[in-house]
C-alpha cells in the first residue's frame, strides 16, 4: 500500500479561491448588465432585428465556449501524456489543493486513460458546439 502523500499547497488554495470569486462577481455584472440590455432592447427594436442580433451574441459565445473546451481537451490529452511518461500522479511538479496521495504505475496508467477519455468526449463537445454556433451564423431559420 503506497502512503506517499503530496501536500496542499496554501497559496494556490488562497489564488484559485481570489479567481474563483472575482469570476463571480464578474458572471453577476454581466448577467446584470445583460438583463438591462435585454429590456432597454426589446422595447426599443423590432421582434425581427432583435432575434437576428442575439443569434449572432449567442453564436459569438459558443464560439468563445467551443475554443475554451477544445484548449481543455488539448490539455487533458498533453496532462495524460506526462502521467503516462512519468509513470505518477500527481506529476512532480504539481502543486495540489488538498493533501493528495501519490499513485503510480497502473494506477497512474489508469488516471492517464480516463484523462485520455475525457479529451476525446471534449473534442466532441467542441465540434457539436461549432456545429451549433455554425447554424445561428448561417441562415436565419
Amino acid at each position: 500500500m503506497n502512503h506517499e502523500i503530496l501536500r496542499a499547497d496554501v497559496r494556490l488554495r488562497r489564488v484559485s479561491f481570489a479567481v474563483l470569486a472575482l469570476a463571480t462577481v464578474v458572471a453577476f455584472i454581466l448577467i446584470f448588465a445583460f438583463q438591462r440590455w435585454l429590456v432597454h432592447t426589446t422595447e426599443t427594436m423590432p421582434t425581427a432585428q432583435l432575434i437576428a442580433q442575439l443569434r449572432l451574441w449567442i453564436g459569438g459565445a459558443l464560439v468563445a465556449c467551443g475554443v475554451c473546451v477544445l484548449l481543455l481537451a488539448g490539455y487533458a490529452a498533453r496532462l495524460a501524456r506526462r502521467i503516462f511518461e512519468q509513470g505518477r500522479w500527481p506529476l512532480e511538479d504539481a502543486r495540489v489543493l488538498q493533501d493528495t496521495p501519490i499513485r503510480r504505475h497502473a494506477e497512474a496508467a489508469k488516471i492517464a486513460r480516463t484523462m485520455n477519455i475525457a479529451a476525446v468526449l471534449l473534442m466532441l463537445l467542441a465540434a457539436g458546439l461549432a456545429a451549433i454556433s455554425w447554424r445561428l451564423f448561417g441562415s436565419g431559420v
